[in-house]
């Protein structure tokens, strides 16, 4: 059947004015975040076709809440805090609120979070999960950081392997052959894909490692548990010359464990980190770290399942790239 025959859609509308479903209903409604000239187009496409909003449709949607929840694994980490600001601040834009869930890292608290949206009746989930292996929550949802391959509308992370090489890169390039890694457990996408990067970018740059040069600190990726793991490595009969810790918490244990211990950062070990925080060019000394878009993933993140919500085709995974930021702990000037 032609458009001609039968009712046009938003779908018809959007392709005729050669835009995405979703930015055709922007451009309806006059959403700010839609230009002068687009709004016109689709406006002309849709008085060209005939077009009448779903107002049953849309009266069935208008008894849905008009929140979105977002499951954090720790809401008290300077990372989930500020994805959930920049995630908040894209869905307010789009007339929702956000329903905050933290779960202590604990699946079974996850699974109670899950149940307690439903019951809200949210629109869709932005979830980090502690559970990869669980079923799907039965709301639209897309996953961040803590993946699940294959479910929900999207999958959108930083990019681990490109982090990984940057570090590894950069140690190799001031002549360290004895490079150690210390990091969060394997258990989750963030803990898996470090630690793989780590040890493919070591191969690449012919960095000797063995098992002795990984050391995994606790779930919570905690300094203390970063401190412990670095007394080990400088315990060694030779010693790595230097370290790349994935996460900030890490970084702080591992300086604090090597000061305890009489070493010199970078003089007698050179650090790098994944995370930058807020604090790095303030410590002593300045920490080497990546530049991560806590705030932009949250802002990523929830357009992607605005997008999914509004029938576009969705790209299964997004990684956001992270930049090196030099200081002095590597041992640059």
């Amino acid at each position: 059947m032609s458009v001609e025959q039968r009712r046009p859609t938003l779908i018809d509308v959007a392709r005729l004015a050669q835009v995405a479903p979703s930015t055709a209903s922007r451009a309806l409604k006059e959403s700010p975040r839609i230009s002068e000239a687009t709004r016109l187009r689709v406006a002309a496409a849709a008085r060209g076709l005939g077009y009448q909003p779903n107002r049953v449709a849309q009266s069935l949607r208008a008894k849905t809440a008009p929140f979105v929840g977002i499951v954090v694994p720790d809401i008290g980490v300077t990372f989930y805090s500020r994805f959930v600001k920049g995630a908040q601040e894209v869905l307010q834009a789009s007339g929702y609120q956000a329903l905050v869930m933290n779960t202590e890292r604990e699946a079974g608290h996850e699974e109670v979070a899950l149940r307690t949206l439903e019951g809200h009746q949210v629109t869709g989930i932005l979830l980090a999960t502690s559970r990869p292996k669980s079923a799907e929550p039965h709301i639209p949802t897309v996953y961040f950081d803590s993946l699940a391959d294959g479910r929900g509308l999207a999958q959108i992370a930083l990019a681990n392997d490109q982090g990984m090489e940057l570090l590894v890169g950069h140690l190799a390039g001031h002549g360290h052959e004895r490079i150690a890694y210390l990091g969060g457990p394997p258990i989750f996408t963030s803990g898996q894909e470090r630690l793989a990067g780590f040890r493919a970018a070591a191969e690449r740059h012919g960095v000797r490692r063995h098992a002795a040069y990984v050391e995994i600190a606790d779930s919570s990726w905690s300094s203390d548990s970063a401190a412990a793991a670095m007394a080990r490595l400088l315990a060694l009969a030779e010693t790595p010359t230097a370290v790349v810790a994935s996460a900030d918490t890490l970084a702080m244990g591992a300086i604090a464990a090597c000061r305890a211990a009489g070493r010199r950062v970078p003089e007698d070990i050179a650090l790098v980190a994944f995370d930058d925080p807020v604090f790095g060019p303030l410590v002593d000394p300045p920490v080497t770290a990546l530049r991560r878009g806590d705030y932009e993933l949250g802002r990523e993140a929830a357009q992607l399942l605005l997008d999914g919500l509004n029938g576009e085709i969705m790209t299964p995974a997004v990684r956001l790239p992270v930049e090196l930021v030099v200081r002095r702990s590597c041992g640059c000037p």
